[in-house]
């Protein structure tokens, strides 16, 4: 009984963790992209010497981007900080994983799900529109792919974009996928909350009633 806890804590805990890290992974693409953006645009106003509105508004956004980006990125590495730290105890009791530190970890574990529920919940969130975006993204790169294959692109360049077809589709996956198994162990976290929740006010009840 012991053992099946044990695996069941530690795939919820590589859950928890791929979470953090594609949403990582996702704010680094956007803060890339954003500043992309703004400095092309930049480029293109100082070229012609003119505010141009299409630009200067592709400008603001591209910098909007980025900072929301950033911020989202330091977020995503807060979450992963606290992560880590309970992946690394688990790691460090692991060999001697008695059923006192199994609840002490199961109980960590719970507690840091509530105290970061609203910001998880977003990381889950980001992590599916930004797996479509990339699954669209991959279709577009699919569709370029099998066009230039077809007009006798030379080989090289088809190769680079069916590896960026592939990357797409791969990251897609993952951004989609991953953040359905979470759902699944945050579903169990709900419950272990509720259920704590429900012991606490039995207790308070019965205080009370003495």
């Amino acid at each position: 009984m012991t053992t099946s806890i044990v695996m069941k804590l530690e795939r919820e805990l590589r859950s928890f963790y791929a979470l953090a890290i594609m949403n990582i992974a996702f704010g680094g693409v956007a803060m890339a992209l954003g500043i992309s953006l703004g400095v092309q645009n930049i480029l293109t106003i100082l070229e012609v010497r003119n505010l141009l509105l299409p630009q200067l508004t592709l400008t603001l956004l591209g910098f909007l981007a980025f900072g929301i980006s950033l911020r989202w990125l330091i977020t995503s590495a807060e979450v992963l900080d606290g992560v880590t730290d309970i992946k690394d105890d688990y790691e460090r009791k692991k060999a001697n994983l008695v059923d006192e530190n199994l609840t002490g970890l199961i109980v960590r574990m719970m507690a840091y799900y509530r105290e970061n529920k609203s910001t998880i919940q977003k990381l889950t969130l980001v992590s599916k529109i930004a797996g479509v975006c990339f699954f669209i993204n991959g279709i577009v790169l699919l569709i370029n792919t099998i066009i230039n294959v077809m007009s006798g692109a030379s080989f090289g360049y088809i190769l680079l974009l069916a590896l960026a077809t592939i990357g797409n589709f791969l990251v897609s996956f993952s951004g989609i996928f991953i953040p359905r198994f979470f759902d699944r162990y945050s579903s169990t976290w709900e419950h272990r909350l509720d259920e704590s929740a429900k012991v606490e006010r039995e207790l308070v009840e019965q205080l009370e009633g003495r």
